[in-house]
């Protein structure tokens, strides 16, 4: 009978981690609270602190999410292959998602700043120790730009 309580309550901790993620990367940051995360869950804030205790608990595992689902675009074993790999992934709504994120997230003290300032360090060290100072200081600021670019291309094509 445990494991069976225990695999809802993983399934449970999955849709409230994806319900976070869609606010999130949906711009909704004001939306990231107990109460409105649990009625979008269709759950009782008491079954939500639960399985999260705190704000800061669910905030922590969807960086965590967040930072895996974002890493795994990208090929981090040259600098020019990461750069290749960010232009490709810009392509995916789940990559380019998270570099509006990063990008908006920087305008205005939120748990959605929070959260890119921490998954973007955690990135920033990981190119570090893989490729450099050199790829964090120009690469990653000139993928950022051409993010941006695109960004504006495409909003002004809509």
């Amino acid at each position: 009978m445990t494991s069976v309580s225990s695999l809802a309550q993983h399934q449970l901790k999955e849709q409230i981690l994806d319900q976070v993620l869609r606010f999130l990367l949906d711009g909704d940051w004001q939306q990231i609270e107990m109460q409105n995360i649990a009625n979008h869950c269709g759950i009782s804030e008491p079954v939500l602190r639960s399985c999260y205790p705190t704000l800061s608990s669910i905030t922590t595992a969807v960086n965590t999410r967040l930072t895996e689902t974002f890493i795994q675009h990208l090929d981090l074993s040259s600098r020019e292959n990461l750069r290749l790999s960010w232009l490709d992934s810009l392509d995916s709504s789940s990559f380019s998602n998270i570099v509006r994120l990063f990008i908006d997230a920087s305008q205005q003290q939120s748990i959605a700043w929070r959260l890119a300032n921490v998954g973007w360090t955690q990135f920033s060290n990981l190119v570090a120790s893989k490729l450099g100072y050199q790829a964090v200081n120009q690469d990653l600021p000139w993928l950022l730009g051409k993010s941006m670019l695109k960004f504006i291309n495409q909003r002004n094509r809509s």
